[in-house]
């Protein structure tokens, strides 16, 4: 069996090294969100060995945003007070510790990515009503975000959110089994249409303590498989039933709010293999959490406000 984990983690980490971002790749837009320039400035961190940048794996998702008439700037400073005042939305898509960043050092201990003294400001700045937008994916991410998650009430497994504990292509969230739910983010329209079906590729999965909106729920047969080392899978592993978990939630901090997803890919574009297999919004199933993404930066900018208005 355990000749069989590893190939199986060979196979796996030989897929993973050959997933690249498809950065010519941008979803179309019809209805923008945003006149142009009138859209909320959005800030993509980059200050942290952040795996998604917008100029990298995360340029699909820069480049989207723009389109809906959103400013989109990489951020590359420590965080800070006067760093974040420059943002209206701050988004942080999986940050990594400098030694584990270091040569992919995926594997046990993972560090911290961000200074208690990051994280003390970040939680001030969206208390007084910043909006953060934190995009953590597959072990090892959740671990360089423990303590920054935690000031928000947000627990994450550190592992692999799996069906059945087995590596699958994706994982579909409906609102008619009740695993993608109602809320102003999946509700509202967008080019005509509501959000009613979104797939995720892999990630993780979280809990919240307190007050929160759930968006994506597991179902039955989700397991997180928690490895020492990202993608190596043994027999002794551990693995978490994690039925009802989130992998997408919005929530109040103070007057800020926080949208909260353990996936990455789902919000870009990538090609794996030699095949250039289509992973994110440039694969069929994914394209639609296109309109999900936009719905997201309108509530985070209080959208739904001026929407409600008589």
């Amino acid at each position: 069996m355990k000749t069989v984990c590893f190939m199986l983690f060979v196979c796996l980490f030989s897929a993973q090294a050959q997933q690249v971002g498809d950065t010519d790749f941008v979803p179309p837009v019809t209805e923008s969100a945003f006149v142009d320039g009138a859209g909320p400035v959005v800030l993509i961190d980059e200050a942290h060995f952040n795996y998604h940048t917008a100029n990298g794996r995360y340029r699909p998702f820069a480049e989207f945003l723009r389109s809906h008439g959103c400013t989109v700037l990489p951020n590359t400073q420590p965080l800070s007070l006067p760093v974040l005042s420059a943002a209206d939305i701050f988004v942080i898509a999986n940050a990594l510790g400098e030694r584990n960043a270091r040569d992919e050092a995926w594997y046990h201990p993972i560090d911290n990515a961000f200074t208690a003294e990051e994280i003390d400001d970040l939680a001030a700045w969206v208390r007084e009503g910043g909006s953060l937008f934190l995009i953590v994916d597959h072990m090892p991410f959740p671990g360089a975000i423990d303590s920054l998650a935690l000031r928000f009430g947000i627990r994450f497994s550190n592992g692999f959110a799996w069906y059945e504990g087995r590596s699958a292509r994706g994982m579909m969230f409906t609102r008619m089994n009740e695993t993608l739910r109602p809320h102003w983010i999946t509700d509202t329209p967008l080019d005509g249409h509501r959000v009613d079906s979104v797939v995720t590729f892999t990630g993780s999965a979280f809990r919240i303590e307190g007050d929160h909106l759930p968006l994506l729920v597991f179902g039955a047969h989700i397991f997180s498989v928690e490895p020492d080392t990202a993608w190596v899978f043994e027999d002794h592993t551990s693995r978490k039933n994690v039925e009802g978990w989130r992998q997408g939630a919005a929530m109040d901090y103070g007057k800020g709010r926080i949208v909260v997803f353990g996936e990455a890919a789902m919000f870009s574009a990538q090609v794996a293999g030699e095949s250039r297999m289509p992973i994110g919004l440039n694969a069929p199933e994914g394209a639609k959490a296109a309109p999900l993404l936009v719905n997201i930066i309108r509530w985070l900018s209080r959208q739904d406000a001026v929407s409600n208005k008589p």
